[in-house]
């Protein structure tokens, strides 16, 4: 007979975790779905995110190279500030643009990746599974050039639909891990 306690650390962590993943896993897939359904909503969320985690990070590097103890770098470290402020303050107040250069440089991410692991499946042809390799890469590159080819008319609508899918398959790994994962043992 199996207990718990002869499972690997790796399988005792995840009983332990089980809820969590399975309410991640649920709540990744709602926004998920909610992103598909409203995609030009979540494109300007992400844009809006992504300026204040900008705006934010400017701030803090221009805070220390302003106020702390070290000496060195305090010019560079305040330049990296003042241009983080700067980009966080137009990507909040340029939104259409912004979405726009966020959506093209997804492409360019999604042509460039492609290019990559398909070259890498051909490397990997004596391996078994190099064919789902070479899909993967072949997909991420004839999706980027889609991506692409529709920018910059339908950039609002790609970024949030993209990121409702990559939602709805993080979502479920995590619901499927954590259902998979044994039920904690009591204490």
């Amino acid at each position: 007979m199996t207990t718990n306690t002869s499972l690997p650390s790796a399988a005792a962590d995840l009983s332990k975790s089980r809820g969590w993943l399975i309410a991640g896993g649920i709540l990744s897939i709602f926004v998920g779905f909610s992103a598909i359904g409203s995609p030009l909503v979540f494109s300007l969320v992400i844009a809006q995110f992504l300026g204040v985690v900008a705006l934010v990070s400017g701030v803090i590097a221009l805070g220390l190279a302003i106020f702390g103890k070290h000496k060195g770098h305090r010019v560079m470290e305040a330049l990296t500030g003042i241009i983080r402020i700067a980009a966080g303050i137009v990507l909040l107040n340029c939104l259409a643009t912004s979405v726009m250069m966020i959506t093209l440089i997804f492409a360019f991410f999604l042509i460039i990746e492609g290019v990559f692991v398909s070259a890498t499946a051909f490397m990997m042809r004596n391996t078994p599974g190099w064919v789902w390799m070479l899909i993967s890469g072949l997909a991420s590159l004839i999706l980027g050039v889609m991506v692409y080819n529709r920018w910059p008319s339908d950039s609002a609508a790609v970024l949030g639909f993209f990121f409702g899918i990559s939602l709805l398959f993080n979502g479920s790994s995590l619901l499927a891990l954590g259902l998979s994962a044994g039920k904690p043992a009591a204490a």
